[in-house]
């Protein structure tokens, strides 16, 4: 008899083993396939009008940002763009007087520059030359966006 009991309490023990293990496996299978890592989504935020563009230069899609702004003046802004595979937003925010640039790369990462002050000399340097890194202004402050 005491065996019988300790075989019943291995089938017993086993059966609900392989019940838990069916559960899990089938747990698994249920969230849907993400096409990018969680909690960083490669978007403009809330509240800035942005004009899309395919693959630009960096210079002209300055030039774009440029005109949006001059033609909004005074609001959230920005341009959309694609460049060596990463996907670029440049945005212009007038009352905190600075432009951000929100970088999603091809590798998956995501990383925020902001450029702070003289948003005229900055995108007017941009339009020549590419980049608002323009001489004589404060530094550019980057940042990783996991962080």
């Amino acid at each position: 008899m005491k065996i019988g009991k300790i075989v019943l309490g291995v089938l017993v023990t086993l059966a609900a083993l392989a019940l838990f293990v069916r559960f899990f496996l089938a747990q698994l299978g249920t969230a849907p396939a993400r096409q990018e890592p969680a909690g960083v989504v490669a978007a403009a935020p809330a509240g800035f009008e942005i004009e899309a563009h395919g693959e630009l230069a960096p210079a002209a899609a300055a030039a774009a940002l440029a005109d949006l702004a001059a033609a909004r003046p005074g609001r959230q802004v920005g341009v959309r763009f694609e460049r060596s595979g990463d996907t670029l937003y440049w945005l212009i925010d007038p009352a905190a007087d600075r432009i951000e640039e929100r970088r999603a790369g091809a590798s998956g990462t995501r990383t925020s520059t902001v450029w702070s002050g003289s948003l005229g000399a900055r995108l007017g340097w941009a339009r020549a030359h590419g980049d608002f890194a323009a001489p004589g202004l404060p530094a550019a402050e980057r940042r990783n966006l996991y962080h």
